[in-house]
């Protein structure tokens, strides 16, 4: 029993060693989602949907609020394009990276977000959020 025992401590605090190295290892990449969140919002805020583009993948897939998912990078530029086209002025955009998870090569941030914007014709700020 005393054997059994013993052999549960010594898996416990290796993987309670691995947990702490992991975490202290997404702190980096935590930092760099950060920065990326950052860039995002200014394009965002500058109307600039290359810039913006150039954050997705060429299999990236977007789903925008109220309307049809945009498959792909040449498809998340056009929507964004036609967005900012239709006058939609972007206020402010605030991103925050709650938690960052990763192995080997991938890495993912899971957060949340909060902007304002204005619609053309329209002097009214709206407010949105989410995750």
């Amino acid at each position: 029993m005393k054997a059994l025992f013993g052999m549960l401590m010594i898996v416990f605090i290796f993987s309670a060693l691995n947990l702490w190295a992991q975490n202290d290892n997404m702190a980096p990449k935590k930092m760099f989602f950060d920065q990326m969140n950052d860039k995002f919002g200014h394009a965002l805020m500058d109307g600039d949907y290359n810039t913006i583009a150039g954050f997705y993948t060429d299999d990236a897939i977007s789903l925008p609020s109220y309307e049809p998912m945009w498959k792909g990078k040449n498809a998340i530029l056009e929507g964004n394009k036609k967005d900012f086209e239709s006058g939609i002025k972007y206020r402010t955009f605030s991103a925050k990276s709650t938690d960052v998870y990763g192995s080997g090569d991938i890495t993912y941030e899971i957060g949340t977000y909060e902007l304002t914007f204005s619609l053309p014709n329209n002097t009214t700020e709206m407010k949105d959020h989410g995750k």
